[in-house]
């Protein structure tokens, strides 16, 4: 429930304001982070017993869990770069890939690309529809140049990927063949 409400107050400010504050996304990440060692310590703990001890077990699960987050949030920062490079201007903010490591943080990575991907048709579609309508285009001169809000759609995908998540990845292997 706390992703959840997470979600849902990032994609209402982003909406809102294109803010996705650190006051959420931070302690998201490091909540998210942590409560996936939990996990992996207490299932190591329970199924075989520490191997190499708690805080070893503790160690190595810290580091594979934070893995996901930095690479979720790299992604976010590559596109970032590359659009820098091209076009000379900011076209994402560090606010979305704060929130794409904190996504990878609580689903993993698999998770977090699976939200991206949603993410990126929904403003996508979203887009086409606003540039279809007419009175978008006439209410302001420089719609080409209008702002989307990517964290919005983000923290839907995100939501989808949490609720649905596995079984969409494992319909998405049975089609492509893997």
């Amino acid at each position: 429930m706390i992703l959840f409400w997470s979600l849902i107050a990032l994609a209402t400010l982003d909406a809102e304001n294109l803010w996705l504050p650190n006051w959420i996304t931070l302690p998201g990440i490091a909540l998210g982070v942590l409560l996936n060692c939990a996990h992996f310590v207490l299932a190591d703990w329970l199924a075989e017993g520490p191997n190499i001890g708690l805080q070893g077990t503790f160690a190595v699960s810290l580091l594979g869990e934070s893995i996901a987050p930095l690479a979720a949030g790299g992604l976010i920062l590559l596109i970032r770069w590359t659009y820098w490079l091209i076009r000379r201007r900011e076209g994402i903010g560090l606010g979305d890939a704060k929130l794409m490591a904190m996504l990878g943080a609580w689903l993993g990575l698999s998770g977090a690309l699976l939200s991206f991907g949603i993410g990126v048709i929904l403003g996508a579609l979203f887009a086409m529809i606003a540039l279809a309508l007419p009175a978008t285009r006439r209410e302001s001169k420089t719609w080409l140049s209008a702002k989307l809000p990517l964290g919005t759609f983000l923290c839907i995908g995100g939501v989808i990927s949490a609720l649905w998540g596995q079984p969409i990845i494992d319909a998405y292997k049975r089609w492509a063949g893997l």
